[in-house]
């Protein structure tokens, strides 16, 4: 992962060819072109995005979760 860098507004990694640099109040930032290219769309092609990138985060965010849980809940057969 370390030849990734971590992309702030769609919370996921990235080459770095596909990143760029975004200056924001809280400082300097790495945002994907791909965001970048989706925020200058129309407003429903945004929502749309938005609504994709959405789905896209909970379901691994739930794939984490039952990962976590299944290493949680796995039994301990030592005597």
């Amino acid at each position: 992962m370390m030849d990734k860098i971590y992309c702030y507004h769609c919370m996921s990694y990235h080459r770095p060819e596909n990143m760029r640099q975004v200056t924001t109040r809280a400082g300097v930032r790495w945002r994907c072109i791909r965001s970048i290219e989706a925020a200058r769309n129309t407003t429903a092609a945004r929502d749309a995005f938005g609504v994709r990138q959405t789905e896209l985060n909970r379901s691994r965010s739930l794939a984490e979760q039952e990962r976590v849980m299944r290493e949680y809940r796995r039994p301990d057969y030592r005597c």
